[in-house]
């Protein structure tokens, strides 16, 4: 088997913001998300494909492999910033409060 064969190819590592970066300008996400966004994501959702201690510490980064993120965030539902606010009733005139 020639070396070639032997080698297992290097996966593409991306910090927070390059995540960030790709995801927004790829429009995998409904408007701009930060790196402290992508970050969240990574903590709390358990969908998350990389777990935090395969992730790699590169100078004062954190990076992790490309492909198995982008996977994530094209069949992610989209969830918002928190429960959808139901319209609130207004005063009627003469209601005590």
């Amino acid at each position: 088997m020639a070396a070639a064969d032997e080698r297992r190819e290097i996966p593409e590592m991306v910090t927070f913001t390059e995540i960030a970066k790709r995801v927004t300008d790829r429009q995998l996400v409904p408007r701009p998300i930060t790196r402290q966004g992508v970050r969240h994501i990574a903590e709390t959702d358990p969908a998350w494909p990389v777990p935090a201690e395969k992730w790699m510490k590169i100078g004062n980064a954190w990076a992790m492999p490309w492909e198995p993120v982008e996977e994530f965030f094209k069949n992610r539902e989209v969830r918002g910033r928190g429960p959808a606010k139901a319209q609130q009733r207004q005063p009627e005139v003469g209601d005590e409060g």
